[in-house]
């Protein structure tokens, strides 16, 4: 791993980033394809009950009120499947085209939206505490450690023009 803009043949911190936020989009989605073969695990607690809530407390605030509000409206857990995949392919791929062209302009759109994640994590809204504590907490640092990636990133690029 190597920080900074230019680097093809290593990750760099906005690489890091992106996968990191594809895996908190899996993590509910592996959760979700299980569920309708096994009704079961809903009502105890179980491994995938856990990477459910972390991976939707590492997720940006803002998807996770769309998809409860796509969940509300539709009751469909298919929709909110494909809803999550096609969030983390769309971001994945948009992120490496933005990352190409406009490197220091997409890593500074990325931490002003975090920044901003940061804000509504801290409103009192019942999303925030849905899976209790320590999944918010564990979001909390998720986020943390993007900003740092791309902030290490904005760093290493300015220390070596």
């Amino acid at each position: 791993m190597k920080f900074g803009f230019d680097n093809r043949r290593q990750l760099t911190g906005a690489d890091l980033y992106v996968r990191i936020f594809q895996v908190a989009s899996l993590l509910p989605a592996l959760y979700i394809l299980i569920l309708p073969g096994y009704p079961g695990i809903v009502t105890h607690r179980s491994v995938l009950s856990a990477l459910f809530g972390l991976g939707f407390s590492a997720l940006p605030r803002t998807e996770t009120l769309l998809l409860s509000l796509l969940y509300r409206r539709t009751g469909s857990e298919i929709l909110m499947f494909f809803a999550l995949l096609l969030a983390a392919l769309m971001f994945g791929i948009l992120s490496k085209r933005l990352l190409a062209r406009t490197p220091r302009a997409t890593r500074l759109v990325c931490a002003l939206l975090i920044c901003a994640d940061f804000a509504l994590r801290l409103l009192p809204l019942r999303v925030n505490t849905a899976f209790g504590q320590p999944y918010s907490a564990i979001g909390f640092a998720v986020r943390v450690l993007c900003l740092a990636l791309i902030a290490m990133d904005l760093n290493a690029a300015k220390q070596s023009s």
